[in-house]
């Protein structure tokens, strides 16, 4: 009976250290969100444009604790392609734009069909196949919340599914892309009326001076051209400001960990930035 009681006891008192470890642990992703946040709003006090240069997306940061430590960063999302661009009637180019961007990340086509399938209208035309897995899923189609969605769609390998979660978002549709700090890969995927090596020079030209405005990032972009670009070049769906921002964040105590995804949308000077959805996990 007594060593019964031993054992009950240390079961409980191991539930109770990892229900404090957790709590702990909560608190250091909290803190960072914070931090965030923080750095988030003090970089729009100083002006609109967003570019590589500023705090925010410099802020890998590792903090050592007495018991472990915090570590995370802060990533532009409009420097992303948006997956919902892909059900937005209104933007004709982000379907020959997404081709292209999966070629230059080595992703199949395949992939792209998929997903098309996967956002249009209505959903995917074989929900048979969704519903076999396991759970069972009923996709609806339309826009996604999260990119970890996409791993739901069965025949996308995991090789693949990680180097789409390195360019590609999922925000509400009509937003531009950050000319300031989308990738190579993104912007010549995007114009491909531009030539690569113009768009070379514009990114060395943006490193030690971002664009103030999209008037600016035309007139240089012409300047190498020499010559005007047509009314078919848009800039619709360019700009030099972002409001949404991930945060990845990992932190240890103890030898536990956790690690979330938090997704900051920065509305403007007066409101500040808000959380729009978090998601935790504790190993």
């Amino acid at each position: 009976m007594g060593s019964e009681m031993c054992i009950r006891d240390r079961g409980g008192r191991a539930r109770l250290e990892a229900s404090q470890a957790a709590g702990q642990l909560t608190y250091y992703l909290d803190a960072f969100d914070a931090l965030a946040i923080t750095m988030l709003n003090a970089d729009l006090n100083r002006g609109n444009v967003d570019h590589p240069g500023e705090a925010w997306a410099n802020s890998d940061i590792a903090v050592p604790l007495d018991r472990g430590k915090v570590a995370g960063a802060i990533t532009d999302q409009q420097a992303l392609f948006n997956l919902n661009w892909l059900n937005d009637t209104t933007y004709d180019a982000a379907q020959p734009a997404f081709d292209a961007l999966l070629v230059r990340i080595g992703v199949s086509p395949r992939v792209g069909d998929v997903i098309r399938d996967f956002v249009q209208p209505g959903g995917p035309t074989n929900k048979r196949r969704f519903a076999a897995q396991t759970p069972a899923l009923l996709p609806v189609g339309g826009a996604v919340l999260l990119f970890d969605q996409i791993g739901d769609i069965a025949g996308i390998r995991a090789q693949e599914l990680e180097r789409l979660r390195a360019v590609t978002t999922a925000l509400p549709g009509a937003l531009p892309v950050n000319i300031n700090t989308a990738s190579y890969d993104l912007l010549v995927s995007l114009m491909p009326e531009i030539p690569g090596n113009i768009v070379i020079q514009i990114l060395r030209t943006r490193e030690s001076e971002p664009f103030q405005s999209i008037d600016s990032f035309v007139t240089a972009i012409e300047n190498r051209l020499g010559e005007e670009l047509t009314d078919a070049f848009s800039t619709g769906r360019l700009s030099v400001e972002s409001e949404w921002f991930r945060v990845d964040t990992q932190a240890e105590l103890d030898g536990q960990q956790a690690r979330r995804t938090t997704m900051l949308y920065r509305l403007g000077r007066q409101a500040g930035t808000f959380v729009r959805w978090q998601i935790s996990r504790f190993d």
